[in-house]
């Protein structure tokens, strides 16, 4: 198994669901906890905004290579991971929709059994 901590950045391996699962978790946790610590610190709105657009970079980079390696893993191209930025530009009702259903696919769907064309299996 993948460990949920390692390989965030990775774009050339793959994710199986448990680990896909946990890291996501994790990232949303981290991104949570990074928005409280940016709101209670005592500095200039300028400065909030800056920590806002790094910290939201951050993010949506780990959640675009978590969500490449688990399409990966399900032997799907890792471009797919950019239905996101469409999405996130629908009505707010399609863009819920989409999105739990999306994220359903990538928690449930199984991974490739063996070897596939983007590498060995995460569970050995």
């Amino acid at each position: 198994m993948t460990s949920p901590f390692e390989d965030w950045f990775s774009l050339s391996i793959r994710r199986e669901r448990k680990s896909f699962i946990y890291a996501s978790l994790i990232l949303l946790l981290l991104l949570f906890l990074i928005f409280l610590g940016i709101e209670w610190l005592d500095v200039s709105r300028k400065a909030k905004n800056l920590f806002h657009i790094v910290y939201f970079v951050l993010g949506l980079v780990c959640s675009y290579t978590l969500t490449a390696q688990r399409l990966r893993d399900i032997n799907l191209t890792g471009w797919l991971a950019l239905l996101w930025i469409p999405i996130s530009f629908a009505d707010e009702n399609i863009r819920l929709t989409l999105t739990t259903a999306f994220a359903l696919v990538l928690w449930v769907v199984p991974g490739s059994k063996g070897d596939n064309t983007y590498g060995s299996s995460p569970l050995g």
